[in-house]
């Protein structure tokens, strides 16, 4: 009884967080500091005296800890400032909403993706050339640009009349792949695969035994209602093949012969899309053999607690699902692990002929950024530099398991960390560079990008071939190249 009350208030604060309410804080604690947290409040002294920094932030993933630790750091020394902190489940959806009303607004938004370099053209995001200048760990430490790894060193990057600024600061390094149940894979004597030759055997080897056993569990759980987790394995399919200067090379759209399925970048698209055919196509072998019934109907959560309760052996999702599951899994002593998609046929190779690790990052990146009209940027940057120092990335990585795009040292912090984190931190690793998220560059990449044709993986899911798919999307770019997409 006492677990499934649990579980029950993990789903009612779930059902909370989508409606835009939160569990929240309503406890007044001050540490041996001084350090107030009164509700969303945190300050020294005398709230009413201080100056106010407004904090709105995603916490559906990450959780809040983290930044209630910072925040407090932050307030201890910087006495002259409160934080006020607003967890938004809604920022999702409603970021651009708030940005264009410009009332009401919070000082630091620290959000999921979005459209933000459509927001900087409009002048609803203030500049933050001066944060990625500023040095976080003294004058002789690096500068926060200089912190930033690999794609996300430009990444933040907008275009505001002809002028060229950082308008925001990447927030999360996402790591993708399948998660598993440990348990299962141990039971069944299964080693995480490193081909998709191999994938096919662990999916074969879970549907003979545990229908042996007399309950038949599905090697593969989605949230098909949510979009974007099927793009985890059909992106890190693509990146495989044609590394992350190929899909910088395809996204750049220099030449509309990009999307000619003839082209090796496009046709190693189509490929990638054939494997996903075979997993999750309408006929008895793909979606109906693989994957959990009712899989396409799911939301993240309820996809999420059916891998937890053992009706599949596998997930897509990322590095934050410890996280969010946190309370459950802990509860249901649940133990998983995480591993990269394994590798397709024709994935590339290095000169010693072992497959090359890649990370896809998803679409874009989670970003912090300050409203043009807020009434504190000045606070504002300076908590966001703040969150960049070693210290505090550091104590990122403690509280998520997950780190942050920058340069800093994690190594002393594994002997603290779950075998979920230490999976995520190994992906890290071998990963480096070879991370990739959606990055469309050029002239045309607020256009080239957004089709009136479905999206591959539903057409798929419906039963449309690939190639097809691929045929069609080709026509449909030599029609819009010159008149729709057309440089202005």
């Amino acid at each position: 009884m006492r677990k499934f009350k649990k579980i029950l208030a993990v789903c009612v604060c779930f059902l909370l967080a989508v409606t835009g309410a939160a569990c929240g804080r309503s406890n007044i604690e001050t540490d041996e500091r001084g350090v107030t947290v009164e509700d969303n409040k945190v300050y020294v002294g005398n709230y009413s005296e201080k100056e106010l920094i407004k904090v709105a932030y995603f916490d559906v993933g990450y959780g809040d800890r983290w930044i209630y630790e910072q925040a407090k750091d932050f307030v201890y020394e910087n006495q002259e400032y409160a934080i006020f902190l607003t967890a938004d489940s809604s920022l999702v959806t409603n970021y651009s909403n708030k940005l264009e009303a410009g009332k009401n607004l919070s000082d630091l938004y620290i959000t999921p993706n979005a459209d933000w370099q459509a927001f900087s053209a409009s002048g609803w995001l203030e500049p933050l050339d001066d944060v990625y200048k500023a040095k976080p760990d003294g004058e002789d430490g690096l500068a926060v640009g200089d912190k930033l790894i690999g794609q996300y060193k430009t990444a933040g990057i907008g275009t505001r009349q002809g002028e060229d600024h950082y308008y925001v600061l990447p927030w999360t390094h996402m790591t993708t792949g399948i998660c598993y149940n440990v348990e299962l894979f141990e039971r069944y004597g299964i080693n995480p695969p490193e081909t998709m030759a191999e994938f096919e055997t662990v999916c074969n080897t879970i549907i003979e035994k545990s229908t042996a056993e007399g309950k038949r569990i599905a090697p593969i759980v989605f949230p098909g209602k949510i979009g974007g987790y099927l793009d985890y394995l059909g992106m890190s399919w693509w990146l495989q093949q044609v590394g992350v200067e190929g899909m910088k090379q395809y996204f750049a759209f220099d030449t509309v012969e990009v999307y000619n399925p003839e082209n090796p970048l496009s046709a190693a698209k189509v490929r990638a899309l054939q494997e996903f055919e075979k997993y999750f196509g309408s006929g008895e072998d793909g979606l109906a053999k693989y994957c959990l019934s009712g899989s396409m109907s799911k939301d993240s959560y309820t996809a999420q607690l059916d891998f937890i309760n053992g009706n599949a052996a596998m997930i897509i999702n990322a590095n934050w699902l410890e996280t969010e599951m946190e309370e459950m899994i802990s509860e249901m002593d649940f133990k998983m692990k995480i591993m990269t998609v394994p590798f397709i046929d024709g994935a590339q190779k290095d000169k010693s002929g072992n497959y090359i690790d890649v990370n896809y990052a998803a679409a874009m990146f989670d970003i912090m950024s300050i409203p043009a009209k807020a009434s504190n940027k000045d606070g504002a940057k300076k908590f966001m530099t703040f969150m960049i120092r070693d210290d505090m990335l550091r104590q990122f990585t403690l509280d998520t398991g997950t780190k942050r795009p920058f340069s800093y040292d994690v190594e002393d912090l594994k002997s603290q960390m779950t075998p979920f984190q230490l999976s995520v931190m190994e992906i890290y690793d071998k990963t480096g560079d070879n991370t990739y998220f959606d990055y469309p560059t050029g002239p045309r990449r607020y256009m080239a990008t957004k089709f009136v044709a479905q999206d591959p993986y539903s057409a798929i899911l419906a039963g449309t071939d690939p190639v097809a798919w691929a045929a069609n999307e080709y026509e449909e770019a030599k029609v819009r190249w010159d008149k729709d997409w057309a440089i202005s």
